[in-house]
């Protein structure tokens, strides 16, 4: 256009006009070239290609695992009349057949447990059935792999949990036959525990040569049933309290009351964690507690009890404890305590899906022993025992909102582990919850007493309905890189690690 113009005003135009046009012209033709140019240098440089993730999420259709741990709830069965429906089951890793392979165990709540043999490049068999693992009508919330009877093959013992009145409650152990087939025999080692079991760790606290056992359960009673008067945590349950097994050439005695462990109906425990935090060679223990009761760390006292001064070393905890793993996360050679709790981070989230205790409620519970606790997740960094202290007292400071790691959403395992092979060990953290049960909209609609009567009025199958009212929405794991500095950095995302889910084990 503008070519046409200039030749036109070059034979009939003024001078004046002439210059403006040649300099349109110049500025076009310019314009041109630079356009040109840069389809030339675009047209030969491809985008770059995208970042290779740290890790690949391989699908069921190439590796053969495709075990899912889905739950359904019913008018009988569900987060009301189970408060722990939605705690979901463990994962276990180990060689099942010391081929040198680790294979992969799974707990399931509404369908059969599954033992996926490693064949090699990620390609696994299910052999559940052949093993005699399967579990069908059995809610099974965690697993352990240990070589219980000292025979060099792991075997396996399972925790169950789900409906009181249940069959088939006791926990299992299943002796490895050395061919990939097990035999149950719970009852004759004297690990068939019936009570609501979370988990089960096996080590040696007494140091005579074989695997001892910590066991994890969870109270029967409701967690809204209770006076929060002091010195609770001191009365035994039997059936629904934690338990320390003391193996005794090949059976199992219940030494909880002698060793010095809690076993009270207060303990409402979803993580246990064994560690040497003192430095002095034997194996302590960290057991965090869910609700108002507060953690324990349990100290060796080489006699074959332990000392819970869990007051005296950490100054403040979570107050919904889930999640622990404990690991040296600034190579200083001292073992560090990290607990995960429910406190979202996005803003929307934190708003409405939190609500936080008052100033009564949080001294009512600080004057009657249950300490000072706080939601969000804590990290314990630990600094060592003081100089010239023969009884190895250790002391701990909470960093976890310096380190940037208080805030995981609903998370329900912490794994401390270096990730991308930098020297440093990062923190990995399942998280989510199919049912969001502290959505403070629902809250506020099952706190309305006509609405409710009206919906039981009308409908059948109330419960259920309520249930199906409450939203759902996955959420992606966390995967904290260690910045070498006591901070960490959230790349989840970057890593491969931050699809939106439902995590647990």
């Amino acid at each position: 256009m503008i070519d046409r113009v200039f030749k036109y005003y070059s034979k009939y135009g003024s001078p004046l006009l002439l210059r403006l046009f040649s300099t349109l012209h110049i500025r076009a033709s310019i314009t041109a070239i630079l356009l040109a140019a840069i389809c030339l240098i675009a047209c030969n440089n491809k985008p770059p290609a995208p970042a290779i993730k740290l890790f690949s999420a391989l699908p069921a259709t190439a590796t053969g695992i495709a075990f899912a741990n889905n739950v359904t709830y019913t008018e009988q069965l569900n987060v009301y009349t189970y408060r722990n429906f939605y705690n979901g089951g463990g994962v276990a890793i180990g060689d099942m057949n010391n081929d040198g392979l680790p294979d992969v165990f799974f707990c399931g709540n509404q369908q059969s447990n599954r033992l996926y043999i490693n064949k090699g490049d990620f390609k696994f068999t299910d052999v559940t059935a052949k093993a005699g693992l399967s579990s069908a009508g059995v809610w099974s919330t965690g697993v352990t792999l240990a070589d219980v009877n000292g025979d060099g093959w792991l075997d396996i013992y399972v925790c169950k949990s789900g409906d009181f009145s249940g069959k088939n409650r006791s926990n299992q152990l299943f002796i490895n036959n050395h061919n990939l087939t097990f035999t149950e025999k719970a009852a004759e080692y004297g690990l068939n525990n019936k009570g609501l079991c979370t988990h089960a760790v096996f080590f040696d606290y007494d140091k005579d040569g074989d695997l001892d056992c910590y066991l994890l359960n969870n109270s029967f009673r409701s967690v809204g049933n209770y006076d929060l008067i002091k010195d609770q945590r001191g009365i035994p349950d039997p059936l629904g309290g934690n338990k320390l097994y003391r193996n005794d050439n090949g059976h199992f005695t219940d030494v909880t009351q002698q060793a010095g462990i809690y076993s009270s109906k207060i303990g409402f425990g979803l993580g246990v964690t064994i560690a040497d935090v003192n430095g002095d060679g034997w194996d302590d223990i960290y057991v965090s507690n869910d609700f108002f009761e507060r953690d324990y760390l349990y100290i060796n006292n080489k006699n074959g009890a332990f000392k819970e001064c869990l007051p005296q070393t950490i100054r403040e905890l979570s107050l919904n404890s889930m999640g622990a793993d404990i690991a040296d996360i600034n190579n200083d050679g001292l073992p560090d305590i990290y607990v995960t709790d429910m406190l979202p981070e996005p803003e929307r989230r934190l708003k409405t899906k939190t609500a936080f205790e008052n100033w009564d409620k949080y001294q009512s519970d600080l004057d009657n022993g249950y300490y000072q606790q706080f939601l969000r997740n804590v990290l314990q960094l630990n600094r060592g025992t003081s100089p010239n202290n023969t009884t190895h007292q250790v002391n701990f400071s909470e960093i976890g909102r310096l380190a940037g790691v208080q805030a995981t959403d609903w998370s329900w395992g912490a794994l401390i582990t270096d990730m991308d092979n930098d020297g440093f060990k990062d923190v990995f953290v399942s998280n989510g919850i199919f049912k969001d049960l502290t959505d403070q909209d629902y809250i506020q609609f099952m706190a309305n007493p006509v609405e409710v009567r009206r919906m039981m009025g009308r409908e059948k199958e109330v419960i259920k309905k309520l249930i199906d009212l409450m939203p759902s929405e996955a959420v992606p794991n966390y995967a904290y890189q260690n910045n070498g500095n006591l901070t960490f950095t959230n790349k989840a995302a970057d890593w491969g690690l931050g699809d939106p889910s439902f995590s647990n084990g």
